[in-house]
């Protein structure tokens, strides 16, 4: 039986996730780069009279050119630090790597850790996404306070003579087993 990784379950649930309407999560990378086309045509457009969503778009989103890519971010003001406030938006197939590394620059950090670190790059990665995230980190879900085990109980055996009994006690080891050992037992006579 193959194991399916973490990215591909990440991307499946995330696709359920925009599939219940949700208009904040990130486009596919299909929409976002014709949504990077229409910013781009809305801005060449000149003086002649733009469509109400050309006038959206231009009054939220920016194109900027990376090197050789073009990204979208948010508009900024125009008297605004351009480095400081820049926000770009992120189409899924990027969600994961941006999420994941942002997860261990704060130390496997919790859902506001990481959003306070992610809302100061990008502008569409919301709670959902970083708690579909964190609930597929497997060192996070090693660490994650489990229930105790109720019903152990030891009772010592008390007898009059010696050696005539023997006494099994049992050590959970569960939360530290090691290659599938999860207790230990202790015969005393």
């Amino acid at each position: 039986m193959a194991l399916i990784s973490p990215e591909v379950t990440f991307r499946e649930q995330l696709t359920i996730l925009k599939s219940s309407n949700q208009k904040s999560l990130p486009l596919e990378k299909g929409e976002y780069f014709n949504l990077v086309d229409e910013v781009k045509s809305a801005a060449d457009y000149g003086d002649k009279t733009k469509t109400a969503r050309q006038y959206y778009l231009l009054r939220r989103y920016q194109v900027v050119q990376c090197g050789d890519v073009e990204k979208l971010i948010k508009k900024r003001p125009a008297d605004a630090d351009a480095e400081a406030n820049t926000l770009y938006f992120t189409h899924m197939d990027d969600m994961y790597d941006i999420v994941k590394r942002a997860h261990l620059s704060t130390g496997h950090g919790g859902r506001d850790k990481m959003l306070k670190t992610l809302s100061q790059k990008y502008a569409n990665i919301t709670s959902d996404v970083v708690e579909l995230y964190k609930s597929l980190c497997a060192e996070c879900l090693k660490k994650r306070k489990r229930r105790a085990v109720k019903g152990v109980v030891v009772k010592p055996i008390l007898t009059k003579d010696f050696g005539s009994r023997a006494q099994i006690d049992l050590i959970d080891m569960q939360s530290m087993q090691v290659n599938n050992f999860k207790w230990i037992m202790v015969y005393q006579v």
